[in-house]
């Protein structure tokens, strides 16, 4: 009884962390992008992409052998993020995106097909995991230069039509301030984030599930728990791009360096139950997203149904795992 109330503490406090941390970023990101030139879409995309916990997560799994939890970790956190984030935004207000986040999510694919190929081959070496960590390089740069001519587009439009952002100068809080706090949210998600996964761990751990439902289910739904917090604050504030831009970085990110980094450290065997559950729901949740990047628009039904979905899969993996 104890263990338990630990774990529901550890993941109440997680949880309060995540949805405050989320709420700084959102309140600075925007204009922390045009400080330094990049559209928001790409903050949302580098910044919000970029799992610290879930990489440590996966990492520390792997060295303790626990490969089923390291891949659980990045499997089903990117199930998590489109399927359960992405649902849970459009159910609490439509989103609605420009043909800019295109050329993102196409290369986010391209990125994401080698990964999955060797997870296919039911076994990643150490020089796999090495050439995923190179990959994920090669992809920053890419979409950084990408963003810039995107953003010089925009600009050069906004020029056309006598936009002046300048009048907006005043009401904004000083770049010092802006980067503290963006920052601030991101270690807030950071620290809430991991807090979760040990308190979903020893909930787990007291009822008595096993180790590869944990992974694809309450592991996972702990490290994408931030991208939760962000989807109520960017619908709350009605920024559905950096919520969209946060899910392709951080389903790219998930396959190149969180798995990459575990493979360095240990060698990782692929389960069975990983690649016949957690990858094809994987692959589904990304088709659909590029569905809604390209349709350039996601309603509360289909929202409501991507939540449904993500329960049908937390069942399945909990019955096959």
């Amino acid at each position: 009884m104890l263990m338990v109330f630990i774990a529901l503490l550890a993941l109440g406090g997680g949880t309060a962390l995540l949805l405050k941390g989320a709420d700084w970023f959102m309140e600075s990101a925007t204009d922390l992008a045009r400080d330094v030139g990049v559209s928001v879409l790409f903050v949302g995309i580098v910044l919000a992409g970029i799992e610290p916990e879930e990489m440590l997560t996966a990492a520390i799994a792997s060295g303790r052998g626990a490969a089923g939890i390291a891949l659980g970790d990045v499997i089903g956190t990117n199930v998590t993020i489109v399927l359960a984030a992405l649902g849970l935004a459009a159910v609490l207000a439509p989103i609605v995106l420009d043909k800019t986040v295109r050329a993102q999510a196409l290369i986010a694919t391209l990125a994401a097909i080698p990964p999955i190929i060797v997870l296919y081959t039911g076994f990643i070496p150490r020089w796999t995991g090495v050439l995923l960590l190179l990959l994920f390089a090669g992809y920053t740069g890419v979409l950084l230069r990408v963003d810039r001519r995107a953003l010089e587009r925009q600009a050069a439009a906004e020029a056309l039509e006598g936009a002046d952002d300048d009048a907006d100068d005043d009401v904004h809080p000083g770049r010092a301030q802006r980067v503290v706090k963006t920052l601030g949210g991101l270690v807030a998600m950071g620290v809430g984030g991991p807090a979760i996964v040990e308190g979903a761990i020893r909930f787990a751990a007291a009822v008595g599930l096993r180790q590869s439902a944990v992974g694809l289910t309450i592991v996972a739904l702990g490290t994408g728990a931030e991208m939760l917090a962000l989807a109520v604050a960017a619908s709350r504030r009605q920024q559905p791009a950096i919520l969209v831009g946060g899910i392709i970085g951080s389903f790219a990110y998930n396959l190149l360096v969180t798995l990459g980094l575990a493979a360095v450290v240990r060698p990782l065997p692929v389960a069975a139950t990983v690649l016949h559950v957690g990858v094809p729901v994987m692959i589904a949740a990304h088709l659909v997203l590029l569905g809604l990047v390209w349709r350039g628009r996601l309603g509360r039904t289909t929202g409501a149904l991507l939540l449904v979905a993500y329960a049908a899969y937390v069942i399945l993996a909990v019955v096959r795992g």
